[in-house]
Protein backbone atom coordinates (compact mmCIF):
# COMPACT_ATOMS: atom_id res chain seq x y z
CA UNK A 1 0.00 0.00 0.00
CA UNK A 2 1.39 3.45 -0.59
CA UNK A 3 2.35 5.63 2.36
CA UNK A 4 0.04 8.77 1.05
CA UNK A 5 -1.95 6.92 -0.73
CA UNK A 6 -6.28 6.60 0.56
CA UNK A 7 -7.40 3.35 -0.71
CA UNK A 8 -11.02 1.95 -0.71
CA UNK A 9 -9.85 -0.15 2.35
CA UNK A 10 -9.37 3.21 4.41
CA UNK A 11 -13.00 4.48 3.95
CA UNK A 12 -16.23 4.41 5.81
CA UNK A 13 -19.15 3.17 3.46
CA UNK A 14 -21.39 1.40 5.59
CA UNK A 15 -24.45 3.00 6.83
CA UNK A 16 -24.24 1.50 10.23
CA UNK A 17 -20.93 2.73 10.76
CA UNK A 18 -22.00 6.48 9.95
CA UNK A 19 -24.92 6.08 12.58
CA UNK A 20 -22.52 4.44 15.52
CA UNK A 21 -19.88 7.23 14.62
CA UNK A 22 -22.28 10.10 14.77
CA UNK A 23 -24.22 8.56 17.90
CA UNK A 24 -21.56 7.17 20.33
CA UNK A 25 -18.40 8.77 18.92
CA UNK A 26 -17.30 12.16 20.25
CA UNK A 27 -16.98 15.44 18.51
CA UNK A 28 -13.68 17.81 18.58
CA UNK A 29 -14.05 21.58 16.79
CA UNK A 30 -10.86 22.99 15.58
CA UNK A 31 -10.06 26.31 17.34
CA UNK A 32 -11.23 28.29 14.10
CA UNK A 33 -14.55 26.97 14.01
CA UNK A 34 -14.03 25.76 10.46
CA UNK A 35 -13.75 21.97 10.73
CA UNK A 36 -15.86 19.74 12.82
CA UNK A 37 -14.22 15.78 13.52
CA UNK A 38 -16.53 12.90 14.56
CA UNK A 39 -14.46 9.77 15.84
CA UNK A 40 -14.98 6.47 17.12
CA UNK A 41 -12.36 4.49 18.91
CA UNK A 42 -11.81 0.57 19.87
CA UNK A 43 -8.60 -0.01 22.15
CA UNK A 44 -6.80 -3.16 21.99
CA UNK A 45 -8.55 -3.86 18.48
CA UNK A 46 -7.55 -7.12 16.32
CA UNK A 47 -7.60 -5.28 13.17
CA UNK A 48 -5.80 -2.17 14.55
CA UNK A 49 -6.18 1.05 11.84
CA UNK A 50 -8.05 4.21 10.93
CA UNK A 51 -11.31 4.40 8.55
CA UNK A 52 -11.85 7.88 7.08
CA UNK A 53 -15.03 10.01 5.76
CA UNK A 54 -15.79 13.17 4.69
CA UNK A 55 -19.66 14.27 4.87
CA UNK A 56 -21.21 17.63 3.84
CA UNK A 57 -24.62 18.33 4.37
CA UNK A 58 -26.61 19.21 1.12
CA UNK A 59 -27.68 22.58 3.25
CA UNK A 60 -24.25 23.69 2.81
CA UNK A 61 -24.29 24.36 -1.05
CA UNK A 62 -24.58 23.39 -4.52
CA UNK A 63 -22.98 19.93 -5.64
CA UNK A 64 -20.35 20.81 -6.75
CA UNK A 65 -19.14 23.07 -3.93
CA UNK A 66 -19.52 20.18 -2.11
CA UNK A 67 -17.88 17.84 -4.21
CA UNK A 68 -14.94 19.76 -3.68
CA UNK A 69 -15.09 19.90 0.05
CA UNK A 70 -14.83 16.39 -0.03
CA UNK A 71 -11.99 16.44 -2.27
CA UNK A 72 -10.43 18.93 -0.21
CA UNK A 73 -10.69 16.84 3.10
CA UNK A 74 -10.03 14.07 1.40
CA UNK A 75 -6.13 15.05 -0.07
CA UNK A 76 -5.54 17.16 3.73
CA UNK A 77 -6.02 13.83 5.32
CA UNK A 78 -4.20 11.75 2.78
CA UNK A 79 -1.50 14.49 3.58
CA UNK A 80 -1.24 14.20 7.35
CA UNK A 81 -2.44 10.60 8.06
CA UNK A 82 1.05 8.72 8.71
CA UNK A 83 1.38 9.98 12.19
CA UNK A 84 -2.30 9.13 13.18
CA UNK A 85 -1.83 5.64 11.40
CA UNK A 86 1.14 4.62 13.19
CA UNK A 87 -0.17 5.83 16.82
CA UNK A 88 -3.25 3.64 16.31
CA UNK A 89 -0.92 0.73 14.89
CA UNK A 90 1.42 0.85 18.08
CA UNK A 91 -1.20 1.41 20.71
CA UNK A 92 -2.94 -1.47 18.86
CA UNK A 93 -6.29 0.53 18.07
CA UNK A 94 -8.95 0.98 15.32
CA UNK A 95 -10.07 4.52 15.21
CA UNK A 96 -13.31 5.84 12.65
CA UNK A 97 -13.59 9.60 12.14
CA UNK A 98 -15.86 11.59 9.90
CA UNK A 99 -14.81 15.48 8.57
CA UNK A 100 -17.42 17.69 8.21
CA UNK A 101 -17.38 21.58 7.72
CA UNK A 102 -18.95 23.78 10.69
CA UNK A 103 -19.16 27.21 9.35
CA UNK A 104 -17.98 27.03 5.94
CA UNK A 105 -20.60 27.09 3.71
CA UNK A 106 -20.99 28.17 -0.60
CA UNK A 107 -22.64 31.26 0.26
CA UNK A 108 -19.83 32.73 2.76
CA UNK A 109 -16.99 30.69 1.10
CA UNK A 110 -17.55 30.16 -2.61
CA UNK A 111 -13.90 29.15 -3.70
CA UNK A 112 -12.19 27.41 -0.77
CA UNK A 113 -8.79 26.43 -0.86
CA UNK A 114 -6.30 23.54 0.47
CA UNK A 115 -4.63 26.07 2.68
CA UNK A 116 -8.02 26.47 4.29
CA UNK A 117 -9.07 23.04 5.03
CA UNK A 118 -5.46 21.32 5.86
CA UNK A 119 -4.80 23.92 8.78
CA UNK A 120 -7.83 22.68 10.95
CA UNK A 121 -7.73 19.09 9.64
CA UNK A 122 -4.04 18.75 10.64
CA UNK A 123 -5.18 20.67 14.22
CA UNK A 124 -7.66 17.93 15.20
CA UNK A 125 -5.30 15.42 14.20
CA UNK A 126 -3.19 16.38 16.65
CA UNK A 127 -5.87 16.66 18.94
CA UNK A 128 -6.98 12.71 18.22
CA UNK A 129 -3.51 11.47 18.67
CA UNK A 130 -3.30 12.99 21.99
CA UNK A 131 -6.36 11.44 23.07
CA UNK A 132 -5.30 8.12 21.58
Amino acid sequence: MKTYGLSAKERIKSKKAFERIFTEGSVIYSSDNKVRLHYYFFKNSIKPGVLFAAAVSKKLGKAVWRNRIKRLFRESYRLNKLELVEKCKTQKAFLEIIFSPQSINQKENPKVSLKEIEKPVKELLKKVISEI
